[in-house]
């Protein structure tokens, strides 16, 4: 089956009128909408990224720069200086553990960063340090880890060992970027460290095994040998253009060990050896360039609310444990009566009971900010979701296929809003998608509306297994493995990159339009519907 990746706009607007809606005015048009006052928060948005903080704006300033400039030699060197960018990775820039706890209640007081690919939204938190104790990236080599496997899977979304896909992070992580030059493949410290003093884990676990299946003891050791792995495969041309070989046998199926000694004439002793006389004599990539402009950056100072409420809705965003719930929409409800008349804190409040608390009520409040804010997307974009929810609800109640369609049909009003604002909203492509969920077969539009989808936002785990349901449903198994691969290969995926490996091995040997055995687990999680 072939999927078109272009003119999904155009294909949504064909297959459902209301993404195209004439959009009813109100009999008297709504008061101007009057600018809540601003607090210490901003948004910094630049080329690739949005930064929000309440530092200093020298200081986002850098920051941005910095991220840019990083963002601009990982596309260089994999010729990606190009590429769109879809979406652009929001950054939460804070000063202290405590701002952190705020979003990761448990955050541990040595965590630097957090990257979550939680479905409603991809994004980072950073503590960033200035000043103090020496640091190349001042600080940021946990960023720069995490920017780099966004980056991997954002441009290269296939199915990646796990020691190649935390390699790559370890190896980009310790850039140091200079005016003049940049230089790449320097060691971490602590890395070094364990390479040095550790017993080694041997190199058929390394290439076969995710950080999670090693013992927790031996997990540092093993991703430094993971970063020196990928620096001796990275930084020799011969080894490098042997990679795309070994990796094609891993993918289907082949032993990593034995893979590795046919392709690469080493067997496990063997290759440990050469990886530490490597160690000897490791030297690292320098690129001459003239310093960079500065990237052009547009600051926004955010409502007052902000500065006790952006920081809580990325942690809902993660979901609430249940035991946690009546706290959170307590704690929110008391923030937000501070500031009973602020768009922005009740558009917050409303999203908190939308989750939490008291849905019908959320709507009625979603709708009377529409009122005063018809184009307002944050606002649409809950609304859609809490439709979708309650489509969804409806389904597991075993409500009327009616009654189910009409919820979607409403919530599909409110996605074509979404879509004519932002073309490139992930969650409202991937809402769309939803709203067909009715289909016994998925159609070629409905198939592209989910690709483009994860084509937007690869990181999210959901939107890939969904997208390879509906390829499974269609008989496009190809495609659907394609779509699981990133899933299968997550070095920190769980249960489902589990789940999504043993549904590849599964469909490997299929012909596309092949029947699936009854009972066999594609099949099942095909009619999950």
């Amino acid at each position: 089956m072939s999927v078109r990746w272009t003119g999904v706009g155009v294909a949504i607007a064909a297959a459902l009128s209301v993404w195209t809606p004439a959009l009813a005015q109100p009999a008297a048009p709504p008061p101007p909408a009057v600018a809540d006052p601003t607090g210490r928060w901003m948004r910094a948005e630049s080329t690739h990224f949005v930064v929000y903080s309440d530092r200093s704006e020298a200081l986002v300033r850098r920051y941005v720069a910095m991220l840019e400039d990083f963002d601009g030699v990982l596309r260089l060197l994999h010729d990606k200086t190009d590429a769109e960018t879809p979406r652009k990775l929001p950054f939460y820039l804070v000063s202290s553990t405590q701002q952190m706890r705020r979003v990761i209640p448990g955050a541990s007081e040595g965590l630097r960063g957090i990257y979550s690919t939680a479905l409603e939204d991809i994004f980072v938190v950073a503590i960033r340090e200035d000043g103090g104790r020496y640091d190349r990236n001042n600080g940021d080599d946990v960023v720069l880890h995490e920017y780099t496997h966004h980056f991997m899977m954002q441009y290269f979304p296939a199915g990646y060992p796990g020691w190649l896909i935390e390699g790559l992070a370890e190896y980009y992580m310790t850039v140091d970027l200079q005016p003049e030059k940049v230089l790449i493949g320097d060691f971490s410290r602590s890395r070094a460290a364990s390479l040095m003093n550790k017993t080694w884990v041997p190199m058929a676990d390394v290439l076969s095994k995710k950080p999670g299946q090693i013992p927790e003891a031996d997990r540092g050791v093993y991703y430094a040998q993971s970063w020196l792995l990928t620096h001796y495969v990275w930084n020799d041309k011969g080894r490098r253009s042997q990679l795309s070989r070994y990796l094609k046998a891993v993918r289907e199926g082949a032993d990593p060990m034995a893979s590795w000694t046919k392709v690469y004439g080493q067997d496990g002793k063997q290759l440990e050896k050469a990886l530490v006389k490597y160690m000897d004599n490791l030297s690292g990539m320098e690129l001459k360039r003239t310093p960079p402009p500065a990237p052009e950056i547009v600051f926004t100072r955010l409502p007052e609310g902000a500065d006790d409420l952006i920081l809580e809705v990325q942690r809902l965003k993660q979901d609430i444990p249940p035991a946690e719930a009546d706290a959170f929409l307590a704690k929110i409800r008391k923030i937000v009566a501070k500031r009973p008349n602020e768009f922005y804190s009740r558009r917050v409040l409303a999203r908190t009971e939308c989750d939490l608390g008291d849905r019908k009520q959320c709507e009625v409040m979603l709708k009377a900010l529409l009122d005063e804010r018809p184009q307002d997307l944050e606002t649409l974009q809950i609304l859609a979701a809490s439709r979708l929810s309650s489509a969804r609800k409806a389904v597991r109640d075993k409500a009327d296929r009616e009654q189910v369609q009409a919820i979607y049909a409403d919530a599909a009003q409110y996605l074509g809003r979404i879509h004519k604002i932002d073309p490139n909203d992930y969650m409202a492509l991937f809402g769309y998608a939803q709203t067909r969920s009715l289909e016994k077969t998925p159609s070629e539009n409905t198939l592209n509306v989910i690709t483009r989808a994860a084509e937007i936002a690869p990181q999210a785990s959901l939107i890939r297994m969904t997208a390879a349901r509906l390829f499974i449903q269609a008989k496009a198994y190809e495609e659907a493995c394609e779509m699981m691969a990133p899933v299968a290969g997550n070095p920190h995926g769980g249960a489902r990159a589990k789940y999504a490996a043993q549904l590849m091995a599964e469909l490997r040997d299929k012909a596309d339009g092949e029947a699936l055995p009854a009972g066999s687990q594609a099949a099942v999680f095909a009619e999950r519907g």
